[in-house]
């Protein structure tokens, strides 16, 4: 959004640019911390930097579950009537969808609460919302700093969501006892998981990468894999059937139902390596 309007004081600006570097390092301490310390470390920030009565971030799950809110120590929002916001607020819906500003008239002691909000990049489960009795909020620089902590806080959720989803995936196969094994197109073997590596005979993981995937197969089976499963795989994406894979000490073919499938990039939809 282009800026319009001069800034009224060159400390505004200052202060503004130091706020923005602030929001843009936070990303640094996040790489251990869940959804939830994530989003109370931009509340954190942003109280302070808003000068706000408050701010909150609405999660994905069950009935928009709230971040705690930090209030600051001299809001003029005494509980009651933070809880009455937050009513407010969550009833709201629209508002907190896309980033809008409304007044909530006779907040508290009869004064109006000027309020902003910010989607998170949660098709409209996220947002980050900020309020204050202050006539002027929000300026051009406090809209920019909230829009600017809701886009940090998009990415590094997005990122955390991808996390757990690899983290669930790594524990699932760890645990099954199912054969389960990932190779690069050309056919190098990049994982097999415990279960695999017992079930042919393999010692260690560090044997398997040094195979490829005809070398798990029975002779009897490496042109099947070679004419019949890996094209398919790369022309459809899949392939199901029956193989004999070998084991490695005994030399014996062992029968099983395979479900060879391509992993292709979400960003761009093309296959991976």
């Amino acid at each position: 959004m282009p800026w319009t309007e001069p800034f009224a004081k060159s400390d505004e600006l200052q202060r503004c640019i130091r706020d923005l570097v602030a929001l843009s390092t936070l990303p640094a301490a996040w790489q251990n911390c869940d959804m939830r310390q994530i989003g109370s470390s931009v509340v954190a920030a942003l109280i302070s930097m808003l000068d706000a009565d408050f701010v909150f971030i609405a999660l994905p799950g069950d009935g928009n579950q709230l971040i705690p809110e930090l209030t600051r120590t001299d809001s003029k929002l005494n509980p009651a009537s933070l809880k009455r916001v937050r009513a407010m607020l969550q009833r709201e819906k629209a508002a907190l969808d896309s980033r809008q500003e409304f007044i909530i008239s006779d907040a508290s002691g009869g004064r109006d609460l000027h309020v902003m909000t910010a989607p998170i990049g949660f098709s409209g489960d996220a947002a980050l919302a900020a309020g204050s009795m202050r006539g002027t909020f929000p300026t051009k620089p406090e809209k920019l700093l909230l829009n600017t902590g809701a886009n940090q806080a998009a990415i590094a959720f997005r990122q955390w969501l991808g996390d757990a989803e690899k983290r669930r995936f790594t524990a699932l196969v760890q645990r099954t006892t199912d054969f389960v094994s990932i190779a690069s197109l050309s056919g190098q073997v990049q994982y097999v998981n415990p279960a695999g590596l017992q079930l042919v005979g393999l010692a260690s993981l560090d044997h398997a990468l040094r195979l490829r995937v005809r070398d798990f197969m029975s002779p009897q089976d490496r042109s099947k894999l070679q004419d019949e499963l890996w094209p398919e795989v790369l022309r459809a994406g899949r392939w199901k059937g029956e193989l004999e894979l070998r084991h490695f000490e005994s030399g014996s073919p062992i029968s099983f139902l395979v479900d060879c499938f391509r992993i292709d990039d979400p960003r761009t939809g093309e296959p991976m390596n």
